[in-house]
């Protein structure tokens, strides 16, 4: 059951939350006054006590001739996908008998309680399919065109010139190759098609991430938690609303659509399926918004809760911010928040619970991709629903078949 987001408020209520969270934390990583950048927050709810636990910003997202094949690097440090990296630590820290947000049911299963609701939070629109919708007469934001293209080239706003349509908004997200349906780049609404799964640009060098468009698409079917994680979880973890800021461009249809109402023919197995969040702009302002007279902000913070401790860190290229050129390619360069310091974090979980995957493979030698196929429910599920996606990025196995570096 949605909430009644004009009768409970509780979208201004989440952004003023989340905000005045950004501006408390330290300002190493946060954007000069020449820059933006998009900010992006999960929000728990528990007896109406809000509390922000998860954070991340960022624009930027790494080119496939730089990915790296040991998951030491965030191949993707776009705000929202930051921000769920965190929270995924957030949800793994969790995992314990004295539990704030979950109950131990037998040996090694946890359970949401049932007061526990998790809220998402942005100051821009996803890019991608949500970023596609007609202009609002009247009102100026800049082009969502602009957010993408920045990323792409690095050329200035203000000395690019872009020929685009008054009609439509558009995004830099392009139609995966190996789609059958590409956008017409006609005039007006035919420029895009609607409903597609769409890759992120990069600076000269092509990414292999989809949008955030299609990545909030995933977790609105498949839970936030992702696949590691529900070897532990009894059921996917949902998101109850979507709250943006005010001074960015903004269409309910088109966040409907993009999130969580352009698929049919669903065929999911129960506890996975279609949710619907709650979605509302709120008359509040985020001071580091795109503008074409800014720049984008080349670092990304993260930001997670720990009980009484939190993690920061700032990451620049998808590595940790201020490492000497010495230790680049060392563990001294590597953000926590990283794939595989996650499955470090995963494996020690399966030891403390006395879970193994596979008869025949110890934990230490499993590797990242094996580990995620062990979920067998939410493996069937996801290649399902990416059926219904019609076409979605292949990653190469060299990408996911890393093991443990150390076994501690």
């Amino acid at each position: 059951m949605l909430p009644d987001c004009d009768k409970d408020n509780i979208h201004t209520t989440i952004a003023s939350l989340c905000l005045k969270h950004f501006h408390s934390l330290p300002k190493s990583g946060k954007p000069q006054e020449n820059e933006w950048t998009v900010l992006s927050c999960i929000v728990k709810e528990q007896q109406n006590v809000f509390q922000v636990v998860a954070l991340g910003t960022g624009t930027k997202c790494v080119g496939k001739n730089k990915l790296c094949p040991n998951g030491t690097i965030l191949n993707d440090s776009h705000a929202e996908v930051i921000c769920r990296r965190a929270f995924l630590f957030y949800l793994c820290n969790e995992l314990k008998k004295d539990s704030s947000i979950f109950n131990l049911k037998g040996s090694s299963k946890f359970i949401l309680k049932s007061n526990i609701k998790f809220h998402f939070f942005t100051t821009h629109v996803p890019c991608g399919d949500a970023a596609i919708f007609p202009k609002q007469s009247g009102e100026e934001f800049g082009d969502i065109v602009s957010f993408e293209t920045i990323i792409a080239d690095d050329v200035p706003a203000k000395k690019r010139k872009v020929d685009i349509d008054e009609d439509i908004y558009r995004t830099g997200a392009k139609c995966l190759s190996n789609s059958i349906k590409q956008d017409l780049k006609e005039k007006g609404e035919r420029y895009h098609i609607l409903g597609v799964v769409r890759i992120k640009p990069g600076r000269g060098d092509p990414t292999v991430s989809v949008s955030c468009s299609d990545k909030i698409s995933k977790w609105s079917h498949m839970g936030i938690q992702g696949a590691l994680l529900m070897t532990f979880i009894e059921n996917p973890i949902y998101l109850s609303t979507f709250t943006i800021v005010q001074n960015t461009p903004f269409c309910k249809e088109a966040l409907k659509r993009a999130l969580y109402g352009r698929l049919v023919n669903l065929n999911l197995k129960l506890p996975f399926g279609e949710n619907c969040m709650c979605i509302k702009q709120v008359d509040v302002s985020f001071a580091y918004c795109k503008t074409n007279e800014k720049q984008p902000c080349p670092s990304s913070i993260y930001w997670f809760s720990n009980g009484k401790r939190s993690c920061l860190e700032v990451s620049v290229n998808g590595k940790k911010q201020g490492v000497t050129k010495k230790h680049l390619h060392t563990e001294k360069a590597r953000v926590k928040i990283c794939k595989l310091e996650f499955f470090n974090m995963f494996v020690k979980k399966l030891d403390e619970y006395g879970i193994k995957l596979y008869e025949n493979i110890e934990n230490k030698e499993l590797s990242y991709k094996t580990a995620k196929e062990s979920c067998k429910d939410y493996k069937l599920n996801w290649d399902s629903l990416k059926q219904s996606f019609g076409s979605w990025t292949l990653k190469n196995d060299l990408l996911l078949n890393f093991k443990l570096e150390k076994y501690t």
